[in-house]
């Protein structure tokens, strides 16, 4: 259900489990006091929040885009695909699809020489829509290339 039909059913029922604002609790803090009354002064204190902190990232195997070809934006399901070369027993030049991205934040996982062969190669964009797609795609390959590599530098200054 969309959220505008929850919070709709919401207002008709009065009742909002989800969505009840936080009351904080007044505590005395201990080592606090006020400089001219020296009364120790009152904090609010609020519930811990109910959100996940860390993001769940899948493990990619390293060094796989070494023979990367091209990439582009699957217009149907906003995938990045990256495609490479391989050479089979016929010894003719075959491309063969070597990874399926569904979101940006992936490429955290991929390592300076892969983000460097991603960055290096073009994407093939068929419309407008996969054009917008690739370039938030190619935005966020440059900027983890850019963060790796300066943590890079400062590793190896140590």
């Amino acid at each position: 259900m969309g959220l505008w039909q929850v919070l709709q059913r919401k207002v008709r029922s009065g009742k909002f489990e989800m969505f009840k604002p936080q009351v904080p609790k007044r505590v005395r803090d201990k080592n606090a006091r006020h400089p001219v009354t020296n009364r120790s002064l009152k904090k609010l204190v609020y519930k811990p929040v109910l959100c996940e902190t860390n993001t769940p990232l899948s493990k990619l195997s390293q060094d796989i885009l070494g023979n990367i070809w091209y990439w582009y934006v699957d217009p149907k399901s906003g995938e990045a695909v990256v495609i490479g070369k391989v050479w089979p027993d016929s010894g003719s030049l075959v491309p063969r699809e070597l990874i399926r991205v569904f979101d940006e934040v992936c490429f955290i996982n991929f390592s300076v020489n892969n983000l460097e062969a991603l960055d290096d190669k073009y994407c093939i964009y068929t419309d407008e829509w996969t054009k917008f797609l690739a370039s938030k795609y190619d935005k966020v390959i440059k900027f983890c290339l850019d963060y790796k590599k300066k943590m890079e530098a400062k590793a190896g200054e140590q």
